[in-house]
């Protein structure tokens, strides 16, 4: 009973970990600092945030060391996002696969390489991009969501 109790008040600091489907339309919809509280009230902690090339910043938050779960935000110049999400497990991945099926996203094209595997969506109000990475030479699968607001480009 008291391992019961233990597992049944630590389960939830790790699905606070997952970003659902609802997660990644309310941080599209939203401006980083708004975005950064929900990520940080879901657990993650910020690792680093880089400049690219051509002046484009970009946050990264991490769910711990140990884990592959990972938030990148690039920010753009009007304080919109576009999310690179890497879920921590197949699972959660196909959850979010699922509802972008389920709330009227269309197919637009799926593209293959020894690499990876990617489907592309899109809906009235965002884009999807859906990427299965393989690793040379590894059995390993990592997981990779980027996903945005249609709006972010027309700002």
């Amino acid at each position: 009973m008291k391992n019961f109790i233990i597992l049944f008040l630590v389960s939830p600091l790790f699905c606070m970990a997952q970003l659902t489907y609802n997660d990644l339309t309310f941080l599209a919809n939203n401006k980083i600092n708004k975005n950064i509280e929900h990520i940080q009230n879901k657990g993650y902690t910020f690792r680093e945030e880089r400049t690219t090339g051509d002046g484009t910043k970009q946050v990264y938050y991490e769910k711990g060391k140990l884990s592959r779960t990972m938030v990148v935000m690039r920010v753009l110049d009007n304080q919109s996002v576009v999310l690179s999400y890497v879920p921590e497990n197949m699972s959660n991945f196909e959850s979010i696969r699922n509802e972008i099926n389920k709330t009227g996203f269309q197919f637009l094209e799926s593209t293959h390489s020894d690499r990876d595997d990617c489907s592309s969506y899109q809906s009235k109000e965002y884009f999807a991009k859906l990427c299965e990475v393989k690793f040379p030479g590894s059995t390993d699968t990592s997981y990779n969501i980027t996903f945005y607001s249609k709006n972010v480009v027309s700002q």
